[in-house]
């Protein structure tokens, strides 16, 4: 699957959509490290038996849990868990995962404990987790605890930071539309450089941060919360990771939603595809809402607005926006084009994205900058957030898809250049920085999926510019029991976002375990 070197992110798919539509405030400190193996007996939970696992991993499987109130949030209650740095040396290294508990409303009706995935691959699930009553309904929250945790080398989970502040500023700096060769040089080689840094510095932990391994992690949590089966929530790359896991152990499939998906299966041309198809629907919903508005940046004509954004950007090559800040004093195409693509992600940010066009048109670029770097984490003073995605996304993305055909990357971003200009000036050149990843890479299978598996419900909008309905609609098909619901909405997230007939999809099959008919419209 290409990765495109712009910024090394427009092609990857599920920036969390709760992430980017909602305030979140500072995560609440976790509480002290205990170790999984010892817990205080006072306040240590028994584990509960497990079966079905390797004897060599029974360590894992059956430690004890020591819960303990949430540092700001004492309803909630967090602990860490151990597992493995290498499934296949369990007597080595190991990565503590950090966990968020939100206890069931009404425990005596608890279905389960749901955990949650909220995509990235790197956004935070124990925020997620710590802001359910805003993103789950009462009938959810009342018969599941919600469990919410950082996947292993993110976050709180043992982060591994494998890139400096210096890195992530040169994702968005250089020209990701090279005009010649010394400039293509620059921008591939920087790609490599920044692939290859990361891979030293983040070592061995780096190398094993894959999904596949995330998913087995999340088969030691079902086990420690004492479910049977797997009850899971995910959204985005959450949708890649709980296939993954249905895969891997069908037979423990309980109830699974993904929402706003992509498969495993996935090849770069759908890839290619659904993200043109994505990214055209959305454009074309922004633009019919803007020209109807009097204070429209692009005017009153549809046929003419595309034209005035890819004139912007080629006009930005030249001559980069200004800012009134001083820590990046102007920006080019790298930082404008993310800027106008993350503001697609959802409904509540085109005015956000009209107001930064009607600046960017008279040479300014504030409104647009401060979006972009309030979605990846970086501050005034040029530090990025420990927290951001950015930090997993090349140990992760390398891991989980094998590298692309130059050939064919390069064929494809010629075709897209003819056929779908905007959408190529937005992502850039489409390169694959992965080639040289040292660590083991996922073979995607091709088949269907999770055979045997219980019922798995896939959601997602018809105008997505993240996980285009394409994929998301693959993802069903390729699921041995995959049931389809979409939604005629925009935006990238589709439960408990305004379509009150997808919510009782979702909930009835939370809470009842009534599946739905397949390919229902809503």
């Amino acid at each position: 699957m290409a990765a495109v070197v712009v910024v090394a992110l427009l092609a990857v798919v599920g920036l969390v959509a709760w992430r980017v539509t909602r305030p979140v405030t500072p995560l609440a400190a976790m509480p002290a490290r205990v170790s999984a193996s010892n817990p205080s007996p006072s306040e240590a939970t028994p584990a509960p038996s497990s079966t079905g696992h390797p004897a060599e991993l029974t360590a894992f499987y059956t430690q004890d849990l020591d819960w303990k109130p949430c540092e700001g949030s004492p309803a909630h209650q967090c602990t860490r868990i151990e597992v493995p740095v290498d499934y296949a040396r369990p007597d080595g290294d190991t990565f503590e995962v950090a966990l968020r508990k939100v206890p069931a409303l009404e425990p005596s009706k608890k279905v389960g404990t749901l955990v949650l995935n909220p995509g990235g691959p790197g956004a935070s699930g124990l925020e997620y987790a710590q802001f359910s009553s805003f993103l789950f309904s009462e009938q959810v929250r009342t018969v599941y605890d919600i469990l919410g945790f950082d996947p292993r080398g993110i976050g709180q989970s043992d982060a591994v930071a494998c890139l400096t502040d210096d890195d992530m500023d040169l994702l968005f700096e250089n020209d990701p539309t090279p005009d010649d060769a010394a400039e293509q040089a620059k921008l591939l080689g920087d790609a490599e450089a920044i692939t290859e840094r990361c891979a030293r510095a983040g070592g061995e932990r780096a190398l094993h941060m894959s999904s596949t391994e995330v998913a087995r992690d999340m088969d030691v949590m079902r086990a420690l919360v004492g479910d049977e089966q797997l009850n899971f929530f995910g959204v985005s790359y959450g949708t890649f990771l709980g296939a993954l896991y249905a895969d891997l152990f069908p037979e423990r499939v309980g109830r699974l939603v993904l929402d706003s998906a992509v498969s495993p299966n996935q090849t770069d041309e759908q890839e290619l595809s659904y993200d043109v198809q994505g990214f055209e629907s959305s454009i074309d919903a922004f633009i019919e809402w803007c020209v109807t508005r009097d204070d429209c940046a692009l005017g009153t004509d549809p046929e003419g607005a595309k034209k005035q954004i890819a004139d912007l950007l080629d006009e930005v090559e030249r001559a980069p926006l200004e800012t009134s800040r001083g820590d990046i004093e102007s920006i080019g195409e790298g930082w404008l084009g993310f800027a106008i693509f993350m503001c697609l992600y959802s409904e509540e940010y085109w005015p956000t994205l009209n107001k930064g066009l009607t600046e960017a048109l008279d040479g300014q670029g504030d409104i647009l900058l401060a979006h972009a770097m309030n979605v990846v984490g970086r501050s005034a003073s040029g530090s990025y957030d420990p927290g951001s995605y950015l930090h997993a996304m090349i140990p992760v993305r390398c891991a989980d898809w094998p590298p692309s055909s130059a050939d064919e990357l390069a064929a494809q971003s010629r075709r897209a250049r003819t056929e779908h200009p905007l959408w190529s000036q937005l992502t850039g050149l489409l390169h694959d920085n992965c080639g040289a990843w040292p660590g083991r890479v996922r073979k995607p299978s091709g088949t269907s999926l999770a055979e045997g598996a219980a019922p798995i419900l896939v959601i997602g909008n018809l105008r997505d510019p993240a996980t285009p309905i394409g994929g998301t609609k693959q993802l069903a098909a390729d699921l041995a029991s995959g049931i389809l619901v979409t939604s005629d909405h925009d935006g990238h997230g589709t439960y408990y976002a305004g379509n009150s007939c997808v919510d009782s999809f979702v909930d009835g099959y939370l809470v009842q375990g009534a599946v739905p008919p397949s390919d229902q419209a809503c």
